[in-house]
């Protein structure tokens, strides 16, 4: 019976699949690392993360339609360090000696590591202090906003009166006043600023003497809570550092109505696009609403 030629071959001879780095690049940078280019795989992995993340301030920034373009550079990015994995397996000897990286266990933990400090670092620089992203739960801003739009929040814009805000709670504030009913954070429209004479009458809003023209505000359903009395309100001079918020959805929205005056340091950032929308109750991705301005 004629020997195995394989039999006496060195167990960290093991050439490179290409195949399975591009199976590989399903998470950015890993087919690299399995081709044998740990350092390249960590730079690509870095570098698809902070040109996303520099995508969506443009994304944010771009007021027309066309800024639906810096919605692929994710997309394009992964696609290409998926193929460079490809080349870079396909480059290798078939005689490729296994480096000390080459481990189940060594890629897993590599990209671990950078999953939980990289994204982090990223989301406090950028996430917390230049955009961020919302989901849209609630109808208490339709149709502005719709359920499952997800937005994004310019938080370097201070939004002024007629914009539309996020607005932060800590430590249970709203809870305390509504529990269970409202979120640690909200979606609402700046209706009066320090020192606005604000007054409320039979659902219609006076600012500084002035009917106030309120195109996007509408009123249907039946009010789902409260007994009537927030049809009216003031009249009131706003407070120093104090803003009055409203839903559009007049009857369908949680606000200064009920939870009074909102404080600067608990507004967050101004709304300025829907990223991305979806209803498949209704017939899945709302296409006509990615990239709409809301401001």
């Amino acid at each position: 019976m004629p020997d195995d030629p394989f039999r006496d071959a060195p167990t960290d001879i093991r050439p490179r699949n290409p195949l399975v780095a591009l199976l590989l690049s399903i998470c950015p940078g890993l087919g690299q690392h399995y081709a044998g280019h740990l350092t390249r795989g960590i730079l690509l992995y870095i570098t698809l993360i902070v040109a996303s993340w520099l995508a969506a301030i443009a994304f944010m920034s771009v007021g027309s339609k066309l800024s639906i373009v810096f919605l692929c550079i994710p997309f394009v990015g992964v696609a290409l360090i998926a193929l460079d994995a490809w080349r870079c397996a396909r480059r290798q000897p078939p005689d490729y000696r296994l480096q000390w990286f080459n481990r189940p266990w060594i890629y897993a933990g590599v990209f671990i590591a950078l999953l939980v400090t990289v994204n982090p670092v990223m989301d406090a620089l950028v996430g917390r202090h230049i955009v961020r992203a919302y989901f849209m739960g609630s109808p208490s801003m339709t149709h502005t906003i719709l359920q499952r739009d997800i937005l994004l929040i310019n938080k370097l814009a201070f939004p002024a009166r007629g914009e539309i805000a996020m607005i932060r709670f800590g430590n249970g504030e709203a809870r305390a006043k509504l529990t269970r009913l409202i979120d640690d954070q909200l979606i609402r429209r700046i209706i009066a600023v320090p020192g606005d004479m604000l007054e409320i009458r039979d659902d219609v809003v006076w600012i500084n003497g002035e009917k106030l023209d309120e195109p996007y505000a509408h009123f249907e359903g039946t009010l789902f809570y409260g007994s009537g009395q927030d049809r009216n309100f003031g009249p009131e001079r706003v407070p120093a550092n104090a803003y009055f918020v409203m839903g559009d959805s007049r009857n369908e929205s949680i606000d200064s109505r009920i939870l009074g005056y909102i404080r600067k340091d608990q507004i967050g950032g101004t709304v300025t696009k829907v990223f991305w929308s979806w209803n498949f109750d209704e017939g899945g991705i709302r296409w006509d609403r990615t990239a709409r301005s809301l401001n």
